[in-house]
Order: structure tokens, then sequence, then C-alpha cells
């Protein structure tokens, strides 16, 4: 009996030490969405026009989280994101005068439900909310004699709501402790992001 209640124990306390709590993940995403102020751009002295804004495009995205677990398909944790934002600059119809360059910190609270395994795959959900700080940009004039006033445009830091939808992502756990996953959804951090994560 004695025997039975040892082998019981130790199996016990080896599964409490196999089992993981805590998931750190680093990953790349791929057009992110978000939401940026628009400067205060001058008229133009020449045709009396104002200068504005077109073609904004953000870079892809750096991410990295912490996700606790609180039962064994639901866990969460924070996201940190960060980005680049780009914007043309144009007079009317005029091809590029000038490339206004934001960056982007995202930081969001973040959720994560797992539905599915098989074997050893993974499938879940994920959504998290919470915030992009714009930091002040930069201005690279093309023509500085002909648009000079847009060099003194005033930049300034700005921040807006930021959040991720994940309906879908998959988990390939290869090893004990590392797994790589992939992602689709919507949101700060991208359409698609995929990167590995490590259990402890």
């Amino acid at each position: 009996m004695f025997l039975l209640f040892s082998l019981f124990f130790t199996n016990v306390v080896c599964a409490q030490q196999d089992a993981s709590s805590h998931d750190f993940f680093i990953g790349y995403g791929f057009a992110p969405i978000g939401s940026v102020s628009e400067p205060e751009l001058p008229l133009n002295p020449w045709v009396n026009a104002p200068y504005t804004t077109n073609n904004k495009h953000f870079s892809g995205t750096l991410n990295a989280g912490y996700l606790y677990h609180v039962s064994k398909p639901l866990a969460i944790g924070v996201t940190y994101s960060y980005l680049t934002v780009k914007r043309d600059v144009v007079l009317g119809s005029s091809i590029p005068l000038a490339e206004i360059k934001n960056d982007c910190h995202v930081l969001m609270l973040t959720g994560k439900y797992t539905w599915f395994h098989l074997k050893r795959f993974s499938f879940y959900s994920r959504a998290g909310v919470g915030i992009m700080l714009v930091k002040k940009g930069t201005i690279n004039v093309h023509k500085e004699n002909i648009n000079a006033s847009l060099e003194s445009v005033p930049m300034e830091d700005g921040k807006s709501l930021a959040w991720q939808v994940v309906p879908v992502g998959v988990e390939w756990n290869f090893a004990k402790r590392l797994s790589l996953f992939a992602e689709g959804g919507a949101g700060a951090s991208g359409y698609g992001i995929a990167g590995v994560k490590v259990s402890f």
C-alpha cells in the first residue's frame, strides 16, 4: 500500500512540474490596422492650396507577449507591438512632395482560449484591446526649395485605441517547451502573425 501511494504521489508531482502556466511569445505580423492623427499641414504659397496626405501604409509588426494560464484552455496577459507608419504629402493630385514617418508602440491586454487539441497541434482564438502610442514623426521633404514651408510643420505625439481579433490560430508543439504558431485575424498586430512560443 505504501509503495502504491508513493508511486501515485510521485506521478502527481511530476505532472504538476510538467504543466506549464506561463507562455512567452515573439512573432512578426503583416498588414496591421491602426489610426494615426493627421498633422496640421500649411498652405503652399505658390498655388494658395493646402498640402494633404495620402497613401498611408504600415510596416510589418514586431510582436512580443506574455500569457498566464488561469485554467487549461484559458490564458490572459499582455501583448506589445512595434511598427512604423509612412504617409506621402501631396498638393492636390501631385506626385509625393514629402514623406512623414511615425514610430508606433502598441500595448494590449490579451485573452486566449484553446478550443481543440490534436496530438501536437492546438487550435485557439485570441483577442486584445489597448492603446497605440504614435511618437512624434519626422518629415522628409523631397524638394526643399519649392516646399520649404513643410520643413517647419509641427509634429506631435498621439494615441488611439488599439485592438486585435484572431478567430483562428494554430500551434505546433515540436519540442517539450517550444511551439511554432500561425494566426489569421485583424488589428494592430497584423492580419497574419507567425512566431515561436516558449512555455515554462
